[in-house]
């Protein structure tokens, strides 16, 4: 994983921690108070049941309370079922009975997705009472509450992660691109400055060679500057100039000695610096492309530039990709980030860019100009 993949990951990690913790320590007040709600709904209830009972029954006569040894359940109004009676009652309560628990205990109990607060209390006289009051709702409410606050949180963890990886992708993009476009420049300095350190040169080759070195230098430092700000300020970098193809040709040869061209088109209005970068790489994928004993042709005619490579061509599925700016970078096509970059060159120069390729026959890569000065 590199770096900037790492750096993403975890931030997006981070973010996520703090807003579970933060909606944890926002939510958790709440939760309590619910909860110590009921609770003392539960108690003040129980209690006001418990000192009724314990004046009902305590004025019984003994020889009367067998009559009362059969308990009853009913529920009030505020959902709380109640049962009273002795230690040997017989149940016949059409009333749900509240569960028993210890004595002065209370405990929540769930059943048939229904929440209990239950308590049980002995009252005088061998009498005892079962209290429990429904809290299903308030429940409900909380887990409600606490799940809607989770998707919030989720949701708001996917929408900045989204955000930030555009943002990186718009940061990473014309780095990418920078350091994909100086190879060819810089692989031509190299190779003169190489020359001018370990061959044996006339004045006139020398000063040819210093000449491709400058050259090239200027060019690092323009396409540097457009590819930097390309995807921002579009009008801004485009600069357009007539160019003669052929001058522009015998250049693209000091650095491809093994293209081939045909130019039957004289000169064209365009961005020198961007056009060179298009064409550097649609020349350097048909190199890689190309086996080492098949030319590399660059033809030329009115309105149209054609590259051709003398490959084994690309599959159906490689070329649909190749001719969609946005699916261009698919790993499988081995054409280079290049590829979309290329695209998006021909677009400011008011041209389309389209490959056409049958296995075992090389690829064509053709950018057509709808204006053209000829």
């Amino acid at each position: 994983m590199k770096l900037r993949q790492k750096s993403y990951l975890l931030t997006v990690l981070l973010v996520a921690a703090v807003l579970y913790a933060s909606m944890f320590f926002l939510l958790l007040p709440n939760i309590r108070t619910a909860y110590a709600s009921a609770q003392a709904r539960a108690l003040g209830g129980e209690k006001a049941l418990a000192t009724a009972a314990d004046r009902l029954f305590i004025n019984i006569p003994e020889e009367l309370r067998p009559a009362y040894a059969r308990g009853f359940a009913i529920i009030d109004s505020e959902g709380a079922a109640f049962a009273i009676g002795y230690e040997d009652e017989t149940w016949v309560a059409t009333e749900p009975v509240p569960p028993r628990t210890e004595p002065g205990t209370m405990r929540w109990i769930t059943s048939n997705g229904r929440t209990v607060l239950a308590i049980t209390d002995s009252l005088s006289n061998g009498v005892w009472l079962r209290y429990g009051l429904d809290v299903t709702d308030e429940v409900g409410r909380t887990e409600r509450q606490a799940i809607g606050s989770v998707l919030i949180c989720t949701l708001l963890t996917g929408g900045i992660a989204v955000v930030l990886y555009v943002i990186l992708e718009r940061i990473n993009k014309p780095v990418e691109r920078l350091a994909h476009e100086l190879r060819t420049p810089l692989t031509v300095i190299r190779g003169y400055g190489e020359l001018l350190e370990r061959a044996k040169l006339t004045p006139e080759q020398q000063h040819q060679a210093a000449s491709y070195i400058v050259s090239e230098s200027e060019r690092l430092g323009e396409i540097s500057q457009k590819l930097l700000t390309l995807a921002d300020a579009r009008k801004n970098v485009f600069r357009p100039e007539r160019i003669r193809l052929s001058e522009l040709a015998e250049h693209l040869k000091t650095a491809y000695p093994m293209l081939e061209t045909e130019i039957e088109w004289d000169a064209l209005t365009a961005d020198r610096a961007l056009l060179l970068s298009m064409l550097g790489n649609l020349i350097g994928n048909a190199v890689k492309a190309s086996a080492p004993d098949k030319p590399v042709r660059m033809r030329a005619t009115p309105g149209t530039i054609e590259i051709i490579d003398g490959g084994s061509g690309m599959t159906p599925e490689q070329l649909r990709y190749v001719n969609d700016p946005s699916r261009a970078k698919n790993p499988s096509i081995r054409r280079g980030l290049g590829v979309p970059l290329c695209h998006e060159i021909a677009a400011l120069h008011g041209a389309a860019l389209r490959y056409s390729s049958k296995e075992g026959e090389g690829t064509t890569a053709t950018i057509r100009f709808s204006d053209f000065t000829s």
